[in-house]
């Protein structure tokens, strides 16, 4: 299933191989969003073959989330790692560790040290 390659080449960062995988998916999410199809779907509805499609669709729409978690949590990781070297998340508490590896002592906005 592409999207079972589309998480171990996200898993890998394999960016070559998720472009491509990306233009494999692109006629196929085209063809199920035709109007055809769409038809096709109400009119077959009641069929046996109906629960067969139906589990694929499902076990292809928990995939796609599991991949869209990755995604997401890499996105957050980079911002984060961002913020951190630029600076730019002084709002949050970040726990900073001297040269004996103990807990650095706070500041507070008059230089005094805080416990």
């Amino acid at each position: 299933m592409l999207l079972e390659l589309e998480f171990e080449a996200l898993k890998l960062q394999k960016l070559s191989e998720i472009e491509s995988i990306q233009e494999k998916k692109i006629p196929i999410l085209e063809y199920l969003n035709a109007d055809s199809i769409k038809a096709n779907v109400k009119e077959t509805s009641g069929e046996p073959n109906w629960e067969s499609f139906k589990s694929i669709i499902s076990e292809c729409k928990s995939a796609h989330r599991r991949n869209e978690i990755l995604v997401n949590r890499r996105i957050e990781s980079i911002k984060s790692a961002l913020n951190t070297l630029t600076g730019e998340n002084k709002d949050d508490e970040l726990e900073m560790y001297d040269k004996l590896g103990k807990l650095a002592q706070k500041k507070n906005s008059k230089g005094i040290l805080e416990a």
